[in-house]
């Protein structure tokens, strides 16, 4: 099967609130039977889409899985450069409630600038630059062809609710876990999924640095996010064929060390650290990255 006909996933953006020149924002691209779906849009992910060989213009639905910033701060600005791409169809856009707030609040904001820019460009259609809303609930995702999604609920209180989903076509399965602790749902959704990506929290790598980050930060923020020993439990527990790491605190993170200590927590299948712009064929084990060709 070539990956034309397959699952595609690509990592737009690895990186987490801290400023990286090598991780964007948090951004995944998934793609199946000629459609095209966003997961959140952090910063960058414009530049991040074009790079990858496609265009905002061209995406069928955006899903925000939290209302973190550093996973919808660049929405408004997604929504514009995809307009000077040529889009000619209305935005739809799904997320959580306090995270669909945010989303109406950017678009709101901008009102005054959307329509002294729609009036003096003289585009030939503005209808790019319109945004239908859905609140992202448990459940099918619908509206998207042969492309299957589904939502579960994970916890990553006290932001709530959030949103992992699942992804499959024509027999393939990605679940991408969003941001959470371990939770039931993730490990139920996780089973035998042709790749598992996750989310993960390098608490080894966090030292207390004074004046950034305390203790009690390090503890706070390791409690709502998964560490490599819990990712590595919960892939061989689920017997994924694949498990792939994204969402990488910190982002400038030592990537060797990471694999080595998910490797030393037993996990011992295929295993993927995400970088910016890495390609993931499903079922084909196919990643693409930097020109490289990898078939795991």
């Amino acid at each position: 099967m070539s990956s034309l006909d397959g699952l595609a996933f690509t990592f737009l953006g690895t990186g987490a609130p801290p400023v990286s020149l090598r991780r964007a924002g948090p951004s995944h691209l998934v793609e199946a039977a000629g459609r095209k779906l966003l997961i959140d849009c952090g910063s960058g992910v414009s530049q991040r889409l074009v790079a990858a060989g496609t265009r905002g213009a061209d995406i069928d639905a955006l899903i925000v899985t939290h209302e973190h910033s550093d996973h919808l701060v660049d929405f408004y600005q997604l929504v514009v450069s995809s307009w000077h791409q040529g889009r000619a169809r209305p935005w739809r856009v799904l997320a959580p409630a306090p995270a669909l707030a945010n989303l109406r609040a950017q678009y709101a904001a901008f009102e005054r600038e959307r329509t002294l820019r729609i009036a003096f460009e003289k585009r030939p259609d503005a209808t790019g630059l319109e945004v239908i809303f859905e609140e992202l609930q448990e459940g099918p995702v619908s509206g998207l062809g042969e492309l299957s999604v589904e939502a579960f609920l994970v916890d990553h209180r006290p932001v709530e609710p959030a949103f992992g989903l699942t992804l499959s076509h024509n027999g393939a399965r990605i679940v991408f876990s969003g941001d959470t602790r371990l939770t039931p749902s993730l490990e139920t959704q996780a089973v035998g999924c042709d790749l598992l990506v996750c989310e993960v929290f390098i608490a080894s790598q966090m030292p207390v640095v004074a004046g950034v980050r305390s203790a009690e930060t390090v503890t706070a923020v390791e409690s709502y996010h998964m560490t490599p020993a819990i990712v590595a439990g919960l892939a061989t527990r689920a017997g994924a064929k694949a498990l792939a790491l994204t969402h990488l605190v910190p982002p400038n993170a030592d990537t060797a060390a990471l694999a080595r200590e998910v490797r030393a927590a037993g996990y011992v299948g295929a295993l993927l650290v995400g970088e910016d712009l890495m390609r993931v064929a499903v079922p084909e084990r196919l990643l693409s990255w930097n020109g490289a060709a990898i078939a795991y």
